[in-house]
């Protein structure tokens, strides 16, 4: 049984993962079935950002529940029993999705073969799998170290292994045609397998930059029944260097999709270079979103503007994934460096015009910077617990001065309290009389 609690994290729509890819192929309103949901972060959004309804097989009893309350029907049992064909065998879905569910069957290609025949004519099997190929696996067999991690590519849980020509030749077993191909990316060095491109004697560094494929993470394929319900098949897998380009989305009041989007291919940046891209932008795009390039890196700003009322006027900055920025300079620790953009308040986008100065950041000072921030961090908690003590120290100071204050205060009352006493006694009528009396004590006293 999969134990299905550490694959349960927050929805990311802002960043490229196997999730938003397979998410921006799903039309609104689509009827869907989901293998594998977890505890529902993808179902929830289909449910309430999409519209969807959705149909749900889950084996984790507990995470099958609380996603429930975003499906339509459930069935909580293991995929290759195949009791959710008998359940939802009088239903045809838009789409079927398998995120990052295949790795941990046993005979995945069955349940492909079973899945399609409850696929629309037209629709849609959607599918995300870890890439047993990436350079981090070959470089650890290479030193002769196979470990399984709790997640990732090599996932304890994982019981199938995919390459690209593997995963190809599924399908073409599965009678399935490929209609897009899609990847999600992490450089040696990023991902859970501790390893460098320096870390086997003998073989260059640059050979595994330039490997085709091997920094691939996930495979995000889109499949149909048959040829005949394809138009054109589409590729968005790159393979080795130079594999650099910065990409434009556009929001049209239904988030961010690659079909809206301007791809603009870089070659490798290895130096400090000057960018400029131009898009007309229809007014019907409520936000965008800039990713500079698809790399870590530095990225200052030098102008990012709409030609609006024959005006160049600055657009605004409204989320980034930064991991540190100040003013216009920005510096992305992630692959998938994004920046949302909104029009001049009040107007709509017309035609952009983004300049900016980047520099892309390889693998040994990603890692250096990594170390740096860790201990920058460190240092910043330390001064935040010496602050906290030295705020707590003020305090018990201040209170201290306070209750002193405090006590002064009431000798001074008690004190002006004694000398009006004493001074109504001596201007007393009594005081006064006695007078001579206090003399003749005075005498015989002998003073």
């Amino acid at each position: 049984m999969i134990e299905h609690s550490k694959y349960d994290f927050d929805l990311d729509m802002i960043n490229t993962n196997s999730l938003s890819l397979i998410i921006n192929q799903i039309k609104r309103g689509s009827t869907v079935l989901e293998f594998g949901p977890a505890n529902g972060r993808m179902t929830k959004y289909l449910k309430e950002a999409l519209d969807c309804k959705v149909y749900l097989v889950e084996i984790d009893e507990e995470a099958a529940k609380e996603a429930a309350q975003y499906g339509e029907d459930l069935v909580i049992d293991d995929i290759e029993t195949y009791s959710w064909y008998d359940k939802y065998e009088n239903i045809r879905f838009d789409y079927i999705t398998f995120a990052d569910v295949l790795e941990h069957l046993r005979n995945p290609e069955e349940v492909l073969i079973r899945a399609k025949q409850l696929l629309k004519q037209d629709g849609s099997i959607l599918f995300s799998v870890p890439n047993l190929a990436h350079n981090s696996v070959l470089i650890s067999l290479l030193n002769h170290e196979f470990e399984y991690n709790k997640t990732g590519l090599l996932d304890n849980t994982h019981i199938h292994f995919f390459t690209k020509n593997s995963l190809e030749n599924a399908m073409n077993r599965t009678g399935l045609t490929v209609a897009k191909r899609f990847a999600t990316y992490a450089p040696t060095g990023a991902t859970e397998i501790p390893v460098h491109n320096e870390d086997v004697p003998g073989i260059d560094p640059v050979f595994w930059k330039t490997r085709r494929y091997g920094e691939i993470y996930q495979y995000v394929y889109e499949v149909k029944k048959g040829p005949e319900f394809i138009g054109e098949t589409e590729n968005y897998i790159t393979g080795g260097l130079p594999h650099y380009y910065s990409q434009l989305y556009m929001d049209r009041g239904k988030g961010f999709d690659e079909s809206d989007s301007i791809t603009t291919t870089m070659g490798n940046v290895d130096k400090t270079a000057v960018i400029t891209m131009e898009a007309i932008i229809g007014e019907d795009v409520s936000k965008l979103r800039f990713d500079p390039i698809n790399a870590p890196c530095f990225m200052e700003i030098i102008s990012f503007t709409d030609l609006s009322e024959g005006e160049d006027k600055p657009l605004r900055v409204a989320a980034t994934n930064a991991t540190y920025s100040h003013g216009n300079r920005y510096m992305f620790m992630t692959n998938d460096p994004a920046i949302e953009l909104m029009p001049v308040s009040g107007k709509k986008f017309h035609s952009v015009k983004l300049v900016y100065k980047m520099i892309s950041l390889s693998d040994t000072l990603i890692n250096e910077m990594g170390d740096i921030w860790n201990e920058a961090m460190l240092l910043q908690q330390n001064v935040t617990a010496k602050e906290a003590m030295l705020d707590a120290r003020n305090a018990q100071l201040e209170s201290a001065v306070a209750q002193k204050d405090a006590e002064l205060n009431a000798l001074r009352n008690e004190c002006a309290v004694l000398k009006q006493t004493v001074n109504e006694a001596l201007n007393s009528t009594s005081w006064k009389i006695t007078k001579p009396l206090r003399k003749i004590g005075d005498i015989l006293r002998g003073r």
